[in-house]
């Protein structure tokens, strides 16, 4: 009903800038009574989404559930729990404006440095707070009747503050679990005005003086952003500064609805009553501001306490416990009530006081992440701010430390340049330059704890003698594998020059053999000496024989086995030839007998010299040789003279025994 009964016109204009991607976003949703516009900007690392975008979209998701003018806050909750679910890549920080319309007022929240601008004709109407260090510096700036200065005064004020800490944030979506929004009163909406939405990058680089004139001289809303586009653009190309994403939105009141009169007459006398009510209860409140009183000095006293607690932490360089005691300190802040009048100007300045030291030493903290993630550069810029803010807030030895971490980080950078070198060496196999930017590296590093770096560093050393240990190997078995091929080739001939001989040697067998057949046959033949002669040809080659020793083995078997056959046939052969001779010495001795007694003595003697010359030949001394003797001397005493009868007869007849028994004897 209020949608068709006013007219609301909606403009849009975002540019991505010279960021990687888009870092603001900007949607609106209109519904049947209510209206909620929303423009947000992430100052997060995220690359793959746009965490503005998903702070907006949370925003119109829960307005879309429980539209009001009232439920701002928990608007801006459930945007803030969708942007820390989706801080798991890294912390997502977003800054956002949120106005919630009834087509007759307006209200709004911001969290961050996004603004909205309250433009009728040629004047700003209005223009909303940010949560910046920039904010702050601002309302430091002005004096205490600051709500009566008029806009110029806040202009040259705005002009007097260091622009820079436009993005120095003090609250923000992604910062923690409880988000502080400013949210603004529920005002009337005034036809024919507009209201400008615009995120840090545009609002920060252009003045509200510029806005006006661009607002002056144009008759639509998408004329207006185009002209703004080109003053941001037209700067850029002036200061050659980059400017990163930027959106602005234009919402163009050209008729609200208009609510019923009596029902207006009716809130009136409501009002009225409720005056009546209040001023019923002003004094019970006054109880209760006497109670708040109380309550706020007390709280006050235990903020100062857990102040103190991490100051005197902090000179001890313990700066976790001093992180707690301050984060202590700021979740009690959230009890001191800004909106009542009681201790204003202290409140003001101890929260702040708090929220500053919370946050320097939040910053610490990121730093270190930093610092030990490896994020050098990162560290190095939050260490120098920590430096500047320490000192600013009077923690000297902070600021020291700060200082020397920032020295640390340059040293860490040249470490890690050395190690980048030296990996540049080992892909290239310049080993040996390699090892020296490793070896120079490990020699920085020795001034600091970093186990994990110098065992990378050794790893790395280790992998390079690793390297240069397998082509060493590779070397040496390049050249073993050579000694093996030229071990081979000499095999070969080895081989060859063995087969040569094995032939010669076969050939030779072959002869061996041969002699040695026909040694065997010539002994069966009883050609005893033809046979030692072969054997001795045999014997001969045997000696000059070259071959195998299975070879010469068996030759030598049958050799030794042919000596030992000529021998035994030589030993039989004069055993049989002794034979011989003996024999006739016998028939020489029964010649010589018969010779005797047919008288012829000479023939018989040298018969019997024959058959003694045979004896002594043999060496025979035994009764044969003796009976030879015998004969002869028989033969001797025959030719001798006579004796007489009686002694003849018995000497002859004893001489023939004695022949007859000789004789005898050589028979036998």
């Amino acid at each position: 009903m209020r949608n068709l009964n006013s007219k609301l016109v909606m403009n849009f204009l975002s540019e991505q800038g010279f960021d990687p991607i888009e870092k603001t976003y900007a949607a609106y949703t209109p519904l049947e009574n209510y209206l909620c516009a929303a423009v947000a900007e992430s100052y997060d690392n995220e690359m793959e989404e746009n965490s503005a975008q998903i702070a907006v979209e949370a925003v119109l998701t829960a307005f879309e559930k429980k539209p009001s003018l009232k439920r701002l806050s928990e608007y801006i909750r459930y945007a803030n729990e969708q942007v820390m679910l989706h801080s798991t890549r890294c912390q997502l920080k977003v800054s956002i404006t949120v106005l919630v319309s009834d087509y007759t007022r307006m209200r709004y929240a911001v969290c961050g440095n996004t603004r909205i601008f309250v433009l009728y004709e040629n004047l700003i109407l209005h223009t909303s707070k940010t949560q910046t260090k920039y904010q702050q510096i601002l309302d430091s700036s002005q004096t205490n009747h600051a709500d009566e200065l008029n806009e110029k005064g806040n202009e040259e004020s705005a002009q007097t503050a260091d622009r820079t800490q436009i993005h120095n944030l003090t609250e923000y979506l992604g910062k923690d679990r409880k988000v502080r929004p400013l949210i603004s009163k529920i005002t009337e909406l005034t036809e024919g005005s507009s209201i400008l939405f615009a995120t840090g990058n545009l609002w920060g680089r252009l003045s509200e003086i510029e806005i006006l004139d661009a607002y002056e001289y144009t008759k639509t809303g998408k004329e207006f952003l185009d002209i703004l586009q080109e003053l941001l653009l037209s700067y850029q190309e002036e200061d050659d500064q980059r400017i990163g994403s930027f959106t602005a939105a234009l919402l163009y009141i050209e008729k609200k609805f208009q609510e019923d009169v009596q029902k207006k007459k009716r809130k009136k006398r409501l009002m009225f009553l409720l005056a009546a009510a209040v001023l019923v209860l002003m004094l019970l409140l006054w109880t209760v501001i006497l109670c708040i009183r109380a309550f706020d000095r007390s709280k006050m006293r235990e903020i100062e306490k857990h102040s103190k607690k991490g100051t005197r932490y902090l000179d001890y360089e313990n700066y976790d416990k001093a992180l707690e005691e301050y984060e202590k300190a700021l979740e009690l802040t959230e009890g001191l009530s800004l909106r009542n009048w009681q201790y204003i100007s202290q409140k003001e300045e101890l929260i702040e006081t708090v929220s500053g030291q919370e946050a320097l030493l939040a910053l610490l903290q990121e730093a270190q992440t930093a610092f030990s993630s490896g994020g050098y550069e990162k560290a190095e810029k939050l260490y120098a701010q920590i430096q500047k803010e320490a000192a600013w807030q009077g923690f000297a030895l902070l600021s020291s430390d700060a200082e020397k971490k920032t020295a640390e980080i340059l040293a860490r950078r040249e470490i890690l340049q050395q190690i980048s070198l030296g990996d540049m060496y080992d892909a290239s196999e310049d080993y040996e330059e390699a090892l020296a930017q490793y070896q120079k590296a490990l020699e920085s590093l020795s001034a600091y704890t970093d186990l994990e770096t110098q065992g990378d560093v050794q790893a790395k050393i280790y992998g390079i003698r690793q390297k240069q240990k397998e082509e060493k190997q590779e070397a040496e078995d390049a050249k073993q594998a050579a000694e093996e091929k030229k071990q081979e080739a000499e095999q070969k001939k080895q081989e060859a020059e063995d087969a040569k001989k094995q032939a010669a040697a076969d050939k030779a067998v072959i002869k061996i053999n041969t002699l040695l057949a026909n040694a065997n046959g010539a002994l069966e033949e009883g050609r005893t000496a033809r046979a030692r002669e072969l054997y001795q040809q045999a014997l001969a080659r045997y000696n000059k024989f070259s071959g195998s020793s299975e070879d010469a083995d068996k030759l030598y078997q049958d050799i030794t086995i042919l000596r030992q056959a000529i021998t035994e046939a030589e030993v039989k052969a004069a055993e049989e030839a002794k034979e011989e001779r003996i024999a006739q010495a016998a028939r020489y001795a029964i010649q010589a007998k018969e010779a005797a007694r047919g008288g012829d003595r000479q023939t018989a003697r040298e018969l019997y010299e024959k058959a003694l010359a045979v004896y002594q030949e043999q060496n025979i001394w035994d009764e044969r040789t003796q009976a030879v003797y015998d004969a002869m001397d028989g033969l001797e005493q025959e030719n001798q003279p006579q004796q007489p009868a009686d002694t003849d007869g018995r000497a002859a007849g004893d001489n023939e025994n004695e022949s007859s028994q000789a004789a005898g004897s050589d028979e036998k």
